[in-house]
């Protein structure tokens, strides 16, 4: 009688873990293999031939054949089954928009800070003659601005973005109303410094020429004839006769008085905003009436005309119908 044996699960189990363990080294075996690719030029050159392992070129296929299929589920995916998200798309259209205004109002603004920056220095000149080196406006004087590394401060990009679109819309008011106040202060210096040199100024003679013999005011009378005295509506400077007598602003020959009497032989010059000048006692007028005269222009020469009681010029400033004002103001604003 046979005996007949029976196997545990134990056993069972072994047999199959050496199985596959067979198994597998086989297929590691033959994945040692080499396959070999040979590459025949177009020319006579020697033929190039290119071994590898047959695993890896199962590994390398079945790569090449996943990106494949992962290509095609994606191209699938997008072309038939992806939907827009058009809230998404409309919403970032809106913000290029903005982004694009706010790009075209930087360059508005740029403009307008470099006008303001030449229209300083037209400031500068016009109140020193001169331009400091960037003593008004400089970069010194800007706020500087550093950003920390704390990222719970910048929590919410939009937020971030919605506060410097506000504070550049208020920046470009401010500035936009700044424009016109500022010009209109240009303009107005303009206008004061156009009074200005269009007024008489400084002294009828040349520098260190003439001596001042009698002023502005309340004087005795020089002929010993009104024992009160006199009103003296000018400047009266001594000079040997035929020294040149000098328009002090710009403006237009008035009225020549060649008359023996009063001021004697005199000049009135016509100047802007209703200033006159008056030169008297010449003993030789070098201009006629209408011609136009800048200020140091020669005009006459010093004389004794008139009623005189010596070679000297009379000067008078005035304007309009206004009682004569003192020359002297005007000769210190050199």
């Amino acid at each position: 009688m046979e005996e007949t044996y029976s196997t545990t699960t134990y056993e069972r189990l072994l047999i199959s873990q050496l199985r596959w363990k067979k198994r597998i080294l086989k297929l590691l075996d033959k994945g040692k293999q080499k396959v070999s690719f040979v590459l025949i030029p177009n020319n006579e050159k020697a033929l190039f031939q290119v071994e590898i392992s047959l695993g890896m070129l199962v590994f390398l296929s079945a790569l090449s054949a996943a990106l494949i299929g992962l290509s095609l589920v994606f191209l699938v995916y997008f072309s038939f089954f992806f939907q827009h998200n058009l809230s998404l798309e409309k919403r970032t259209e809106t913000q290029l928009t903005s982004f694009l205004f706010y790009d075209l109002l930087s360059q508005d603004l740029t403009e307008s800070v470099q006008d303001l920056e030449h229209a300083t220095e037209d400031l500068n000149q016009l109140a020193w003659d001169q331009i400091p080196e960037k003593e008004m406006i400089t970069q010194d004087y800007l706020l500087k601005e550093e950003f920390e590394k704390d990222e719970t401060q910048l929590d919410s990009n939009l937020n971030l973005y919605k506060n410097v679109v506000t504070t550049y819309k208020e920046f470009g008011v401010r500035l936009g109303n700044l424009v016109p106040n500022f010009q209109n202060a240009i303009d107005y210096l303009s206008m004061r410094e156009s009074i200005f040199y269009s007024m008489p100024r400084g002294r009828p003679l040349k520098p260190g020429v003439g001596v001042v013999t009698s002023t502005f005011g309340y004087r005795s009378d020089p002929f010993g004839i009104l024992p009160v005295g006199e009103y003296h509506s000018g400047i009266d400077f001594a000079a040997g006769e035929g020294t040149p007598i000098y328009a002090t602003g710009p403006g237009v020959i008035g009225d020549v008085d060649a008359a023996a009497g009063g001021l004697g032989r005199s000049v009135r010059i016509n100047h802007e905003n209703g200033f006159f000048t008056l030169y008297g006692h010449c003993s030789q007028v070098l201009v006629a009436p209408g011609d136009k005269v800048k200020r140091g222009d020669k005009i006459a020469l010093v004389g004794q005309t008139g009623k005189a009681t010596g070679a000297h010029i009379h000067y008078e400033v005035r304007i309009g119908l206004d009682a004569p004002l003192d020359p002297e103001e005007f000769i210190n604003l050199d």
